[in-house]
């Protein structure tokens, strides 16, 4: 089965009907774990004063280890609304961690919210996920570089950024579709 945009894998193989061969594998616990060190980094890193960091580990613990009452993307919207009473400045690195470090977040809650903690993983699967991560990234970091550079707090310095990340846009587009045309006629 391929998605949009991941390579193709080599179909599983199954040495009688009740045992699937399984190739290099992970604990799916290794994910939960990386979403919760991962989310507690940012929350240090990010939200500002004891009181935010309680809240914000506390939405980290809830989601991880309840996800069914308290959802994970509570974190994520409070580590972006902390960023509201920030100044962005292109040359502040928690910027662009932040960025990187919220899609990441979403990714491993999307995929810990469907496995079970004592799940084996296969590594092929963390592919077409993490290569669409890394094909998102690579847009939106230039377009965040370019929006910082260019409005420097200034309105309307640079008027072709639209035009810019619209093309940025295109380009990710014009990939993804290709690689679910090849995804489609290697599975045919």
């Amino acid at each position: 089965m391929t998605s949009v945009g991941r390579p193709t894998a080599a179909p599983i193989t199954c040495t009688d009907a009740t045992t699937p061969s399984m190739g290099r594998s992970v604990p799916v616990a290794t994910l939960h774990v990386a979403h919760v060190i991962i989310a507690a980094v940012l929350c240090v890193l990010v939200l500002e004063g004891p009181l935010w960091r309680a809240v914000g580990l506390a939405l980290l613990l809830a989601g991880a280890f309840a996800p069914g009452r308290i959802s994970p993307w509570w974190l994520l919207l409070a580590l972006a609304a902390s960023q509201l009473r920030r100044t962005p400045s292109a040359t502040d690195p928690t910027f662009y961690l932040l960025l990187a470090g919220v899609h990441l977040l979403h990714v491993l809650a999307s995929l810990t919210r469907l496995l079970p903690w004592r799940g084996r993983l296969e590594v092929r699967a963390l592919v077409g996920p993490l290569w669409r991560f890394a094909m998102v990234q690579m847009v939106s970091q230039a377009v965040a570089v370019g929006a910082l550079l260019a409005f420097r707090g200034e309105r309307g310095a640079w008027p072709g950024l639209p035009i810019v990340a619209a093309g940025l846009l295109a380009v990710v587009a014009l990939a993804l579709g290709r690689g679910v045309r090849t995804a489609g006629a290697d599975a045919a």
